[in-house]
């Protein structure tokens, strides 16, 4: 009796640890918003945690038509300068989508005088889930 016992002690704690781990998209999910919270309110070291050190953010600048191919560290050195400021915007994450490693994510990003929307290019690289790529698209208000 007392075997079985310790089996089904040990099968149940086997299962409560397979149910405590996050799924892909929780992981994926978490990501997005580590970047959609460090943006709002300025934490620049939750935000360089999203991003892989080699990514780049690419952009057709509204104002001059022209193509942008930023690194990621660039981007996020110009961001220090909001560093523990909050910004007046409200943020949606609206999709997720994912095949193994890869992922694609699409938010909005809305503020009193400009909407963005960014897609992402997530892989899951040891274990973690890191943004290797972002695009966007801005809408200037009238």
């Amino acid at each position: 009796m007392q075997k079985l016992m310790l089996i089904f002690f040990c099968l149940l704690m086997q299962f409560s640890a397979a149910l405590a781990q996050k799924s892909d998209f929780e992981l994926v999910k978490e990501t997005v918003q580590n970047y959609l919270d460090g943006g709002t309110y300025g934490d620049t070291a939750k935000m360089a945690k999203v991003f892989h050190p080699t990514a780049f953010m690419k952009f057709v600048d509204v104002k001059t038509g022209e193509f942008r191919d930023v690194p990621i560290a660039k981007y996020l050195e110009g961001g220090r300068a909001n560093a523990g400021k909050k910004i007046d915007r409200t943020t949606k994450i609206v999709n997720i989508d994912i095949t193994g490693t890869a992922a694609q994510a699409k938010i909005e990003l809305d503020m009193p005088s400009t909407k963005l929307t960014d897609y992402f290019n997530l892989l899951k690289i040891n274990s973690e889930w890191k943004v290797v790529s972002k695009i966007f698209a801005r809408e200037d208000k009238k």
